[in-house]
């Protein structure tokens, strides 16, 4: 049985500045594509968003301005993806986690890319702008820990399971902090993700009209591409336009969609993100017997080029 390739897009969290600054310097498609995604993005943001990702002085820096890395991500993952494509590696399948669900979106054609961009920046400015500030933590424990601290989960929402070891809280900065002081307390391992708004949570509930009226002046095409939905856990068979409110306010369960994917098929993950976080999860997820392969490329540790030249590697050995 050959393979499947199955090309995952990460959401918010995953990006950092410098992500992908080696490519950008030296190889031309991925250099071509970020910038034909910062002609259309700069206008809307009233800056280069190259310049932005690749500021010097930012190194280190939480990357965490939504206007900003709404389009960033996007960016990154779609030249990743045309990277790869002109390598000859063809995806079988494209999976989003939250906002990559948009990118996988692209990716399949069913959005082109400068409704892509210019929808995910429309769609920061409606967040920044009129919700509250709130705060995602990363919790590397079993959900079964809730009922230890019932008090303290009952305030915020949990937004996705990454897998049996690892899920994501989101809440009101407050409530966020009490409850990671308690779990550190005890020795539970959390990491505050570099996300300020309450996607996956009733905190963005007001936009829900706006939003999707915002969808609506879309034109949807079908998807050249199948879809897997990290939303949905399988193969989304129609992308309408409240499918785009949905993939960000309710809960992703991408342990789920993993196993429902691989339950017929041997597949080879490979993440186009910039921090290989889904392709680590994959790694937790599936088991040996299941013939599942995870590969990433980018990481944040730099070294771009001999990452991509030990992937390529890695694919043909696995294919």
């Amino acid at each position: 049985m050959s393979k499947k390739n199955v090309f995952m897009f990460s959401g918010q969290g995953s990006q950092y500045y410098q992500m992908g600054k080696e490519l950008y310097e030296n190889h031309k498609v991925f250099n071509y594509w970020m910038d034909a995604c910062n002609e259309i993005v700069s206008p809307l943001i009233k800056t280069s968003l190259t310049e932005i990702i690749y500021n010097k002085d930012k190194r280190g820096e939480s990357f965490d301005r939504l206007l900003h890395t709404n389009p960033a991500l996007l960016s990154i993952q779609y030249s990743m993806f045309h990277v790869l494509k002109d390598l000859g590696i063809q995806p079988d399948y494209v999976l989003g986690y939250s906002l990559g669900e948009i990118t996988a979106a692209m990716a399949s054609e069913v959005l082109t890319l400068e409704d892509g961009l210019s929808f995910v920046t429309d769609m920061a400015d409606f967040v920044e702008e009129e919700t509250p500030k709130a705060t995602m933590l990363a919790i590397m424990a079993g959900k079964e820990i809730v009922l230890d601290y019932s008090d303290l989960f009952s305030k915020c929402w949990i937004i996705a399971t990454n897998f049996s070891g690892s899920f994501v809280v989101c809440g009101l900065p407050e409530n966020v902090s009490s409850l990671q002081n308690a779990l550190r307390q005890d020795g539970i391992t959390t990491q505050e993700l570099p996300v300020n708004n309450g996607f996956h949570t009733p905190i963005i509930d007001d936009l829900e009209q706006k939003f999707k009226k915002r969808v609506k002046e879309i034109k949807l095409s079908d998807a050249k591409i199948p879809i897997i939905s990290s939303k949905e856990y399988d193969i989304v068979q129609e992308v309408s336009h409240d499918y785009f409110w949905e993939v960000i306010r309710y809960p992703v369960n991408f342990q789920t969609t993993v196993k429902n994917t691989v339950k017929n098929k041997e597949c080879i993950f490979i993440d186009l993100g910039p921090s290989g976080s889904l392709a680590t999860s994959v790694k937790y997820i599936v088991d040996s017997n299941s013939g599942a392969v995870p590969l990433q490329i980018l990481n944040q540790y730099g070294k771009n080029l001999e990452a991509l030249e030990k992937f390529k590697a890695n694919f043909s050995a696995n294919q």
